[in-house]
């Protein structure tokens, strides 16, 4: 009886000690600040909860149960209940990003089990910093990923290359010279490139349609293992951009806003007033003869005109100190259930630091997510609409010399001593209320993302997107601006639709010590574009500002329609053995509507390995690698055209002014249709352009990722590139696209990130430096591989040729200044003095090198010029950033640099300052536009001069001062402090008091400071495309921003 007893105790106690408890608990991090949606889950079992907004969580237990806690950004911790009813949790940041997960074609993964070469940033990283679009703030985040500002327009796009450029062009084309990579925005690809419009456009940046705020990561693929998944847009690397959803936990509200100001960009030094007279009358006098010197205007020489005494530097009337104002607004939260949502909207408004400039943009985005059927279908829509406006002066920069008397340009700003008409007063003073500039665009967007689990290892996944853009400008140009020949007044409207249905299937599961991942899909996206544009000139009324009222012979019209389509096969398959034998394979087939019927499709494979060397055996006892994982990969992507229909033969009819078709043909009164004899013929022939990348690389944590590291080597060869080649006279056209040129990109990325202080100390600084060198090669060129010289100026400036980096400078190289004329070399065959097509150099002209030795330097060949040598490259070798994030107590401190090094460029301002050659009125010109302060500049002024500069060129037609010479090249290289972030977040006891969750206040610096290896450039960084600086460049400006966040 007594043993029976005692069963019977023993089993009631068990029973009791397995029995399911009720357990709470609080999480919080080590600020004592709570955890929200932090994963709570009994270890061993599929049950389990999230903490809610305060960090509070219940859950049911046996009371000998362990909890497993987790959250993005802290270490895991394991509980013992040991019985408890009450548990408080602190978690630890991690310093590890291995346990992070990014995002690779179609599938989630975590950083450690990935083989492939990937570049992150967290959305916090350019959490409320001033700047209209992400593309801007990831300069110098991500390694592998140059982004060059070339532009301070709010409205800017930024250049963005991953892994160096590709792209040649027979044209001058700065807006496609650089070719961008594929954005995939929560699953939906897409590309400013899809939305490319005629100059005449609205001309926006549609990547500004993504609210920088609702991103939560920024993940870029840049190995071909990793990208070419997405086959035919992927050659020149992928940028997936995942925008924030909502968490379980009791709805957040959070409410953040800045504003501030725009700086006015210091202006650049020209002489004024008596000081200009001054120096321009000794050049004048000591170059000019008698006769032309009795002609001189009367700004230098009547001291009784008004405009004898005028001081006015003309580029103050520009530029204004911008206002920037942003209000953000979002609700999110969650069930258990599945059932999440974030609704979000957002107002972002920036004034130009240019008079008549700016953007706005407001956005309103809805993520949903929810659960059916007892959890197995999963229905995740998105949706999101952005309106933006902007403003555009007088219909371009207001600076540029088409719409305006002068420009910012060296050789087109007035003189101080300048006295302006009436119309030009308008111009200048930005009496710009009485035109019309409107640019607006529309984006709406609605994606459905369904997914059924048939089990916990299959799964069917639906993504259906519909996108829908629109854009329209109206302008209007007073009749004053137009010279008095009456208004004008133009409209353009287009819009863009995109469809896109992408279904997978995907299977994980794991066999004892084997894990197998395999997705296989199919996507399809057809995309239409069609846009109106129409003008009418020398109208009746400056109140008449849309199309309407002209007389039928000064009213131009023209519509286009296009459409594309493609279709899509694709499967991954990952595998890996005892999680440190990693591999994975992937291909995609995919077929466009831009090709001919024989050369449709293309197929883009990959594979890659990898080796987590600290999981083995061997390193077990190794106490100073947490982390040592090798990676490889090879693989190819690919790119189809931009433009369609090339594979048919081309036509055109009457364009109305638009399409170079002004004068249409003709017959019988009846308008013809002709063939498109420039460009037009059919290219049947032409194929996908391919990129062939193999990727060496390791990842490294010490400390358990206190300290880490990740270095890259790739090489990476593009081939059939497509460019445009003149072809026979006999064929009767023009040009047509061959697939006929390669370019290599090679290079090395390493990033370093570091926490350097102790653990316990009570400051926390977090330090990450990322560095990229790229080296970027032409390898082949049709026509036999001869080379081309192009440029937007008759010496052509630029080169394409084997061997060289793409679009370098074709230059004359300068040896100096001739002091006299017995120094200028002499033909011992000829006894002619060494010369240019239009005469003799004498003293004060530079020396430029006779490559050829034939004593003639032939500056009007634009042509290949056997004076000229490739030399200097306009691609940056060198970039990265440095980040560094100070935190103490309630205050942190965040401080972010970005650099550009090994890059050059050519210095037309400086070329321009100089030179009036052309001008059959020598001082013309030069006595009504203004100069630099020639006192401080080695300028050669008379016989005998060992002179720096040459003589100032007034009207010899030798091109003294041609652009296209090593004399104006310079380095373009730049280190600037990006951004400086001071916050202070209220503690957690004065929330509470408060009603609130949380509050922070910041104050934010953007371009604060910059160092430059050039004296000669204003901004290293402010450039075109091509490396060039001519003055015209929309300046970069500083900003100073005051904000705050609320959350409750």
């Amino acid at each position: 009886m007594r043993k029976l007893f005692l069963l019977c105790a023993i089993f009631l106690a068990l029973s009791a000690y397995a029995q399911d408890t009720k357990v709470s608990g609080i999480v919080k991090d080590e600020n004592n600040e709570p955890v929200s949606g932090a994963s709570i889950k009994i270890r061993g079992t599929n049950k389990g909860t999230y903490t809610d907004d305060k960090g509070q969580f219940t859950i049911m237990a046996p009371a000998n149960a362990t909890l497993e806690i987790s959250s993005v950004g802290f270490n895991k911790q394991e509980i013992k209940v040991k019985g408890q009813a009450n548990i408080e949790i602190v978690l630890s940041v991690s310093t590890s990003s291995m346990e992070d997960v990014v995002v690779i074609g179609y599938q989630k993964i975590t950083r450690k089990k990935t083989t492939a070469a990937i570049s992150s940033i967290s959305g916090k990283e350019i959490e409320n910093l001033p700047a209209a679009s992400f593309d801007q703030l990831m300069q110098g985040r991500l390694s592998g990923v140059n982004v060059q500002n070339f532009s301070g327009d709010p409205s800017a796009a930024a250049a963005v290359t991953v892994r160096g450029n590709t792209r040649i062009s027979r044209d001058w084309d700065e807006n496609s010279v650089i070719n961008g990579p594929l954005y995939v925005v929560d699953g939906v690809p897409q590309s400013n490139e899809e939305y490319v419009t005629p100059g005449a456009g609205a001309g926006f940046n549609y990547l500004g349609g993504v609210n920088p705020n609702d991103i939560e990561s920024i993940d870029v693929l840049k190995d071909a293992s990793a990208a070419a998944i997405y086959g035919s847009r992927a050659a020149n690397g992928v940028i997936l951009i995942t925008t924030k959803k909502g968490r379980v936990g009791a709805p957040k509200v959070i409410v953040s806003g800045f504003t501030g100001v725009t700086e006015r960009p210091k202006l650049r030094e020209v002489t004024l007033g008596a000081l200009e007279r001054r120096q321009k009358m000794a050049i004048l006098t000591a170059q000019l003869t008698a006769a032309q010197q009795q002609q001189l205007p009367y700004l230098l020489t009547d001291s009784l005109n008004p405009a004898f005494n005028g001081n006015t530097n003309w580029q103050d009337l520009f530029y204004q100190t911008g206002i920037i104002k942003s209000a953000d607004l979002s609700l999110s939260g969650g069930t258990e259930n599945g059932t999440n949502y974030r609704f979000s909207t957002g107002y972002y408004d920036e004034e130009g630091i240019l008079k008549a400039t700016g953007v706005k943009r407001y956005s309103v985005r809805i993520n949903l997510g929810s659960r059916a059927l007892k959890g197995k279908l999963e229905i995740n829509p998105v949706m999101y609409f952005t309106r933006s406006e902007r403003n555009r002066g007088m219909g371009v920069d207001p600076r540029y010399e088409d719409y305006n008397p002068f420009s910012l340009g060296a050789g087109n700003m007035p003189s101080s001593l300048f006295n302006l008409s009436e119309a030009k007063k308008e111009a200048i003073l930005g009496n710009y209320d009485k035109s019309l500039d409107n640019n607006l665009s529309n984006v709406f967007n609605f994606n459905l993302n369904l997914g059924y689990n048939f089990s916990k290892s299959f799964k069917f996944n639906s993504l259906s997107t519909y996108q829908y853009t629109t854009s329209r400008r109206s302008f209007n140009r007073t009749n004053e601006l137009e010279n008095g020949l009456g208004n004008y007044s133009y409209s353009f409207v287009d819009n863009a639709a995109k469809m896109l249905t992408s279904n997978y299937l995907s299977y994980a599961n794991g066999f004892g010590e084997h894990n197998i991942s395999v997705i296989a899909g199919q996507d399809i996206q057809f995309d239409v574009y069609e846009n109106t544009i129409a003008s009418g000139y020398y109208g009746a009324s400056d109140q008449i500002q849309t199309v309407n009222g002209f007389t039928q012979a000064t009213i131009r019209a023209s519509s286009d329609y296009q459409a594309h389509g493609l279709l899509s096969y694709y499967a991954r398959l990952s595998y890996d053995f005892k999680s440190r034998y990693l591999f994975a394979f992937s291909g995609r087939y995919d077929g466009s509507s831009r090709f001919g019927a024989d050369n449709k499709w293309g197929f883009f494979p990959s594979a890659s390995v990898a080796w987590i060397l600290s999981e083995e055996g061997f390193m077990k006892n190794n106490s100073l690698f947490s982390l040592l994982k090798l990676r490889a990969s090879l693989g190819t992507s690919g790119s189809e055209p931009t433009t369609n229909y090339l594979q048919y033969n081309l036509y055109n009819v009457n364009a109305g002014g638009y399409n170079g078709n002004n004068n249409a043909t003709s017959y019988n009164g009846v308008t013809a249709v002709t063939p498109n004899f420039y460009d037009g013929v059919a290219q049947k022939n032409l194929s996908w352009e391919k990129s062939t990348q193999w990727n060496i690389g390791a990842d490294f944590e010490i400390q358990q990722g206190r300290y880490s590291a990740a270095i890259d080597v790739y090489n990476r060869e593009g081939s059939l590139q497509l460019f445009s080649v003149r072809l026979p006279l006999t064929t009767g056209y023009d040009y047509a696209f061959t697939n006929s040129y390669g370019v290599r990109n090679a290079g090395v990325e390493l990033t370093v990130a570091a926490n350097p202080l102790s653990p316990s100390s009570p400051v926390k600084w977090f330090t990450r430096v990322n560095i990229s060198y790229n080296k970027n090669t032409l390898m082949s060129l049709p026509n036999g591989g001869r080379d081309y010289a192009f440029g937007n100026r008759f010496d052509q400036a630029h080169i394409l040729s084997i061997g060289s980096p793409v679009n370098a400078f074709y230059l004359y190289q300068t040896l100096g200044v001739y002091a006299t004329d017995d120094d200028v070399p002499i033909n011992k065959y000829t006894g002619e003095r060494f010369a240019s097509a239009n005469g003799a150099y004498t003293a004060g002209a530079f020396h430029l090198a006779d490559l050829d030795g034939d004593y003639l330097i032939d500056i009007f060949n634009g042509g290949i010029n056997p004076d000229k040598t490739p030399m200097g490259d306009p691609n940056p070798k060198i970039t990265g950033g440095w980040t560094n994030n100070i935190s103490w107590k309630n205050f942190s401190l965040g401080l972010f640099f970005s650099f550009t090094f090994k890059r050059d460029v050519l210095n037309f301002f400086k070329a321009d300052q100089f030179s009036n050659s052309t001008d059959s009125d020598p001082y013309t010109k030069f006595v009504q536009y203004s100069t630099p302060n020639l006192d401080k500049i080695n300028i050669w002024r008379q016989p005998g001069d060992q002179a720096e500069y040459a003589k100032y060129d007034l009207g010899t037609y030798l091109y003294y001062y041609t652009s296209a010479q090593t004399f104006f090249l310079t380095k373009g290289d730049y280190f600037r402090l990006k951004s400086l972030n001071l916050q202070y977040n209220l503690g957690a006891k004065t929330c509470q008091k408060m009603g609130i969750d949380g509050l922070k206040f910041f104050v934010i610096a953007d371009n604060l400071l910059k160092w430059q290896a050039s004296k000669d450039l204003p901004d290293a960084e402010n450039v075109n495309s091509y490396g060039e600086y001519d003055g015209n460049g929309y300046p970069i400006p500083r900003k100073y921003t005051l904000g705050f966040q609320l959350q409750f």
